[in-house]
């Protein structure tokens, strides 16, 4: 089971940088991996493999445990509403 959904928002435990979760892979004998997109402390964009403990989650802050994800443009007319989803942890 995937501790972190694709397109959702973590933080990079070790540099407190943040990014994308684009990919994830699961092994028999190893810890979830997540292919986290993001940007450095220099400004470059970059994409990295990430063990699952290295992560954890971006919570809205106006919304306490909830994920918070990528943003996407909207079709024309589109409204965005806030809900927010747990799971109970």
């Amino acid at each position: 089971m995937f501790k972190f959904e694709l397109n959702q928002l973590v933080n990079i435990s070790i540099s407190d940088e943040w990014g994308e979760v684009k990919g994830r892979a699961e092994y028999s004998a190893h810890e979830n991996s997540y292919f986290v997109h993001y940007k450095a402390g220099d400004g470059r964009a970059l994409t990295a493999w990430f063990d699952e403990s290295d992560l954890h989650v971006v919570e809205d802050e106006r919304h306490p445990g909830c994920a918070v994800y990528a943003g996407r443009e909207l079709p024309l007319g589109a409204v965005v509403e806030e809900w927010c989803i747990t799971d109970g942890t």
